[in-house]
């Protein structure tokens, strides 16, 4: 089916898993929208989130899209599953992905959740994992700081980033937890430097990434991926204005076609 697929967030992070449908699928259109207006979305309550969320998604069905991937861990946390019983095309989280990820890779139960304020206080990944097996032992700890050091685009100092990475994991240097979940989809551009800080002992989880995995095959299952193998110009809607956005769409994905338009919701319907 030639329509595109829908990624949402708050602002830049799903751009990571922009890149993952991008390199595995080069075929598929992807409309991309940023709430720049109202990002971050952790520190928000779960109301407004889920309310934002929906306009969103909406918003990405009125252009078209075949089906939305809500690549902002703390959206997911607000309005899924719910929000499948509202719509009519596939919807995909990353909460659920990313837990069974982190089961298939930890050998020893133990994790370490770096998440933003409203994922962690929403339970949804203990609530996601502990379902699976309830002898898990998880490590929350929330990472503000994170977002705001990508956003503003000072994670393209590595120095900055090193110490940022190093003085947020200090506590957790040694902690028996074998595996990391990255709990954001802002937090894979910088998860070199958090594995560097690990020394590479850890198993680090995208969630994001398991998210498009199954994403994928679903909609390749339910005959929705793209029948055409032209490469496709994809179009970013960025709710408000964020001239740094770009900057970090070029470094992270570069060499795609695409347009970006700013919009505003209060005049889009």
């Amino acid at each position: 089916m030639n329509r595109p697929i829908g990624i949402m967030d708050s602002g830049v992070g799903g751009l990571t898993v922009m890149k993952e449908i991008t390199h595995a699928l080069p075929s598929e259109e992807v409309y991309y929208f940023a709430d720049s207006m109202r990002c971050p979305y952790g520190p928000k309550s779960q109301e407004d989130v889920k309310q934002y969320t929906k306009e969103a998604v909406q918003f990405l069905i009125d252009k078209g899209v075949k089906a939305v991937i809500i690549a902002c861990n703390t959206a997911t946390a607000a309005v899924m599953p719910a929000l499948r019983d509202e719509i009519d095309i596939p919807v995909y989280g990353v909460i659920n992905p990313g837990s069974l990820g982190a089961l298939r890779k930890s050998d020893n139960n133990e994790m370490l959740l770096l998440a933003t304020e409203g994922t962690i206080k929403s339970g949804a990944y203990e609530r996601g994992i502990l379902s699976f097996d309830s002898d898990v032992k998880i490590h929350n700890l929330p990472c503000p700081e994170f977002v705001d050091l990508i956003e503003s685009l000072d994670f393209e100092n590595s120095d900055i980033t090193r110490k940022a990475v190093a003085d947020k994991l200090a506590p957790y240097k040694n902690t028996a937890a074998d595996t990391v979940i990255l709990g954001c989809t802002h937090f894979p551009i910088i998860e070199p430097f958090i594995d560097e800080f690990f020394n590479g002992r850890k198993h680090i989880i995208d969630a994001g990434f398991e998210a498009v995995s199954v994403a994928l095959v679903q909609l390749h299952k339910k005959q929705l991926l793209s029948a055409h193998d032209k490469t496709p110009a994809h179009r970013i809607f960025i709710h408000g204005d964020n001239n740094r956005f770009e900057k970090v769409l070029n470094s992270w994905i570069p060499d795609i076609d695409y347009k970006i338009e700013n919009i505003y919701l209060q005049e889009s319907y």
